[in-house]
């Protein structure tokens, strides 16, 4: 299961475990009310004089509690939609190739340690301004850069849509209905009421969205990841070496160097470093063929120059870096050794 929807079902799940424990709460406390006619005082809020009053507070209460659910259910939906944005730009670029202009200041872009940066701010900005801009701008996000329509999907756009308004109304304007909405709705009431019924549904419609949103994005990066940006060859290679300089720069993230006209940051290729035992490295370093070649020919180049880095063995993608136990350090005589 994919991180960002991993997180959003967690979250719904919560979500409703917090709603259906403080209604037990309440009910819990309620036949303790009716039984003794007394709350003990280590309720706060909830110290009345008879269970009319205790009922009526913990209506109060119920709907102050499902008012909040909606608010968080549609952030929860939002941040979701936007986090499965930012992990298609991860499995491709394809669908984020426009003519758009982005500056740079000579000094911002001189500033960043690998082409990584760059990337998050391009994808960061798209993110903030879709955050600021609401529901409607993620669904016509959505159509342009993947072709997929959200409104089409379950439950429908208008109760999704309806979704939306009335968390608005209850976030910046206390519940209370305006011209706009009475009109949208056709309903001359002056406020809007959250049921459990209502949250419950809403609960269930938005996490079968999430869900029909997953399933389409697969399928999208399935029909979109045999693209030619994705044709490239690459090797992955794992290394090893012993080493006895206290900084070596060209394992830094930072370290660059030159693949044909292309600068490569050493940070685009790692994909992991693990320090063993006696100093010795192994790492794992994945790209296109040429750059992983031209690494290791430089790496080859300064252990045979620096008789303190000493260059053990180069395996492929099968291998599997194994787990090394805490290695005793013997001193040998002159002899043994």
């Amino acid at each position: 299961m994919r991180i960002a929807y991993k997180i959003f079902t967690n979250e719904i799940e919560d979500l409703l475990n917090l709603y259906n424990s403080t209604l037990i709460a309440y009910e819990q406390t309620r036949l303790i009310k009716k039984s003794s006619w007394e709350i003990e005082n280590s309720i706060e809020n909830c110290i009345v004089e008879n269970l009319e009053d205790f009922d009526s507070n913990v209506n109060s209460l119920s709907f102050d509690l499902r008012q909040l659910l909606l608010i968080k259910l549609i952030s929860i939906l939002e941040q979701f939609l936007i986090d499965n944005i930012k992990f298609i730009f991860t499995e491709t670029k394809q669908p984020f190739k426009t003519n758009n202009i982005i500056e740079f200041q000579h000094q911002e872009l001189l500033s960043y340690n690998s082409l990584t940066e760059i990337f998050n701010k391009i994808i960061n900005k798209d993110c903030r301004q879709l955050s600021s801009g609401g529901f409607d701008k993620i669904i016509k996000y959505y159509k342009s850069k993947f072709d997929l329509e959200l409104n089409s999907f379950f439950p429908s756009k208008e109760r999704i849509i309806e979704y939306h308004d009335r968390r608005h109304l209850h976030v910046h304007n206390l519940g209370k209905t305006d011209k706009q909405y009475r009109k949208k709705y056709n309903t001359t009431k002056s406020g809007v009421s959250i049921s459990d019924d209502y949250i419950r549904n809403a609960i269930v419609d938005i996490k079968i969205f999430g869900e029909i949103v997953n399933k389409n994005t697969i399928k999208y990066l399935q029909n979109v990841i045999p693209s030619k940006e994705n044709k490239i060859e690459t090797r992955t290679i794992w290394f090893s070496f012993q080493n006895n300089i206290e900084k070596l720069d060209i394992i830094e993230d930072g370290f660059g160097f030159w693949s044909n006209d292309e600068l490569v940051v050493f940070k685009d290729i790692l994909v992991e470093k693990r320090e063993l035992f006696d100093n010795f490295i192994e790492i794992k370093i994945c790209g296109e063929q040429n750059k992983i070649k031209d690494y290791i020919n430089i790496f080859k180049k300064t252990s045979k120059a620096n008789q303190n880095i000493k260059f053990f063995k180069k395996l492929f993608d099968d291998y599997v870096i194994p787990e090394y136990p805490k290695k005793r350090r013997y001193i040998l005589s002159h002899n043994r050794k």
